[in-house]
């Protein structure tokens, strides 16, 4: 796989490429820039298969850089030292990104997912789910990416009933009764959800209030979901839950 690094911090440069070369040697590194113009000239003349590209360089975005490119078949990793909301913003986008201080796991990590999906067709929507929740930093997520061992989804949030943890994993259910495995712990679905009417109940279940039908008080709880299946509520989830429901029921008055 060829890649281009692009980083207004020569360190940065410095670090990714001695980590590729240790623990990626596959990974050929075929040209590197410290701006925006650079960058485009490079990805345009190398056309590599791989772009490690910094959020905030001097001149502009890498985000803008690499929807002006509008290349579909291009593996993007971004990388970044932005704040929670960000990355939660990546988080809901599917897209790879690497947190400042870089550390050996999570670039390998990076690597080998941008060798085992193809990519190709799905940038574009992808960037689209990222600079809708860049750009609507106070507004609950309208859609997600969920990326399983074959395909990327892009899910309405509104059509997620609830997320079950599996170990490392996290199922969603829908609201066709459909299920998607992803490969991220429930935790992070409950951070990035969490401006949404998303509640945990349990230390299994993450569920969407909307689609909450009745809840019975019987020891901790039960809630009946829209498709009629029950979901457990542990006695020391029952008062969150029990704060948001009527805050969403305020709402709907």
């Amino acid at each position: 796989m060829r890649c281009v690094i692009i980083d207004d911090e020569k360190n940065v440069i410095e670090i990714i490429k001695k980590l590729l070369t240790i623990h990626c040697p596959h990974v050929e590194i075929i040209g590197e820039a410290t701006s925006c113009r650079l960058g485009e000239l490079l990805i345009t003349e190398k056309r590599p298969d791989l772009v490690f590209i910094d959020i905030e360089l001097t001149d502009g975005t890498g985000i803008d850089l690499i929807r002006k490119l509008n290349l579909d078949d291009l593996n993007v990793v971004f990388i970044t030292a932005h704040n929670k909301y960000a990355i939660d913003a990546f988080e809901l986008s599917a897209l790879d990104f690497l947190l400042k201080p870089i550390s050996v796991k999570a670039l390998t990590e990076a690597v080998s997912k941008c060798e085992r999906i193809l990519k190709a067709g799905m940038l574009q929507m992808q960037m689209r789910v990222l600079l809708d929740s860049l750009k609507n930093s106070s507004s609950p997520p309208v859609k997600i990416v969920l990326s399983d061992q074959n395909s990327l989804h892009f899910v309405k949030v509104d059509d997620i009933m609830w997320c079950t943890a599996e170990g490392s994993y996290t199922r969603f259910k829908l609201i066709d009764n459909s299920e998607i495995l992803v490969s991220k712990n429930l935790k992070t679905y409950e951070s990035i959800l969490n401006e949404s009417f998303f509640s945990r109940i349990h230390h299994s279940y993450l569920v969407n209030i909307n689609h909450i039908k009745r809840y019975d008080k019987n020891d901790g709880g039960v809630v009946i979901m829209s498709n009629n299946e029950g979901l457990p509520v542990s006695i020391r989830k029952k008062d969150s839950l029990l704060i948001k429901l009527r805050i969403w029921g305020e709402t709907q008055i």
